[in-house]
């Protein structure tokens, strides 16, 4: 009885983590993207104005509101940034890394912003801001 609890530890357990370490040829994003690199982060501005990056990062999914609030952020592979704000995602058949790394962000900003460079597209900035600070946010935002 002992060996089919373990078989049937292991066959859970391939079946969990078989779909994570199956390789799943990485597409890039949409053709006409606007690609970036800034902080190690690859990053990408559609022509729809989300802003997706590649790389591990904590991404904040919702605050507590307790003590002015607590947030509780999970990490994740890639973050999304769409009207909706920013959410995790898992969507390993997306890359926002061009073959070879993205160009750095300070090469591809094309404005410049009351704080530093800025990279306005289709409707979605990230700009260098107050005190050094960098941020982004989409097309509706």
């Amino acid at each position: 009885m002992k060996r089919f609890g373990l078989l049937i530890a292991a066959g859970v357990t391939a079946a969990v983590t078989a779909p994570l370490v199956a390789t799943v040829p990485a597409q890039a994003a949409p053709p006409d993207s606007v690609y970036f690199n800034y902080g190690g982060k690859n990053c990408a501005i559609t022509p729809d104005g989300v802003i997706g990056c590649d790389g591990w990062q904590d991404v904040s999914i919702f605050t507590i509101p307790i003590g002015g609030g607590i947030p509780i952020s999970i990490p994740a592979p890639q973050s999304i940034q769409d009207a909706g704000g920013l959410h995790p995602s898992y969507d390993f058949s997306q890359s926002y890394t061009q073959p070879g790394g993205n160009p750095d962000f300070f090469q591809v900003a094309n404005e410049q912003g009351p704080f530093g460079p800025k990279l306005s597209y289709a409707g979605a900035f990230c700009e260098i801001s107050f005190r050094g600070w960098f941020r982004c946010a989409a097309r509706g935002q």
